[in-house]
This record gives structure tokens, sequence and C-alpha cells, in this order.
């Protein structure tokens, strides 16, 4: 695999991190989102439409998990 695309997983894994940390703090798609936003620079390579559907789908997820909960 070459650097630059290790390097790209590497930042997406980073940015998948921190949206994991984030995202049980926030009560609204957009508490998300505006929060996530200081983040975005670890996905510059994404289209902000890459990086948006890569976030719907994780509040999906957490979501569904939690609504699973009760």
């Amino acid at each position: 695999m070459g650097r630059m695309k290790a390097m790209m997983m590497e930042q997406e894994e980073k940015f998948q991190d921190e949206a994991a940390n984030i995202i049980g703090e926030c009560e609204t798609w957009h508490e998300f989102t505006t929060r996530m936003e200081s983040h975005m620079h670890l996905v510059e390579l994404h289209s902000l439409s890459e990086t948006m559907d890569l976030m719907s789908e994780m509040w999906a997820e957490y979501w569904s998990d939690y609504k699973d909960a009760d």
C-alpha cells in the first residue's frame, strides 16, 4: 500500500475515533456535526458529501444501538 493511502486511512481512523468519542455526548445531529467541524481536517481529501455520509452512518448506528437497548 502506498504511503499516501496509508496516511489517508490513518487520518480517517482518527476522524472516526473522534466521532465515536463525541457522538454519545450529542443529543442532535446538528450538535454532532457542529462539534465534528474542528476535526474535518483529518478527512480533507474526502468530499464533504463522503464525510457527511460517514458521519450519518455512524450517527444511525449509534442511535440504533441505543434504541435497541431500551
